[in-house]
């Protein structure tokens, strides 16, 4: 069974409606790079070397990109869907919404939820056990500045 590390923090943000309310968080021991990626998928007995993995890995990012930005969305084989979602703010009629109404252009991804990979809330609970930080003999190194 998969283990996700939390950690629990208190909300500090006097403004906040959930001040003083604790959280969790989860903590990742590691980020791998597209090359230690495609070593990993090379070592799981894949007949392709790291760099044959690493050159499709580029050419497959290589090509979302591409494709978002054409306003088409690129399902993932069983992992999920990627798409392009704006955030905009309103205006009182619709002849006045132009495109100087977007304020920025997420990148999203919706997980698939009827396959193996799942990566839903539900699936993930199914699969995974929850591991306080405090809880471990070793603990890792939250080396990602975004939690």
């Amino acid at each position: 069974m998969a283990k996700l590390i939390t950690k629990k923090y208190k909300n500090n943000n006097k403004s906040s409606a959930a001040y003083g309310r604790w959280y969790g968080r989860f903590v990742y021991t590691e980020t791998l790079s597209t090359e230690e990626f495609a070593q990993h998928i090379s070592n799981h007995g894949s007949p392709f070397d790291r760099a044959t993995i690493l050159g499709v890995l580029m050419a497959a990012c290589d090509c979302l990109v591409e494709l978002v930005k054409d306003s088409k969305r690129v399902r993932f084989g069983d992992l999920g869907t990627f798409y392009l979602s704006p955030e905009t703010y309103g205006s009182p009629t619709e002849k006045e919404f132009t495109a100087d109404n977007v304020m920025k252009v997420h990148l999203r991804f919706w997980p698939n939820q009827k396959r193996s990979y799942a990566l839903d809330s539900v699936s993930i609970r199914k699969v995974a056990s929850f591991v306080d930080i405090n809880q471990l003999n070793d603990k890792p190194v939250d080396t990602d500045s975004k939690e």
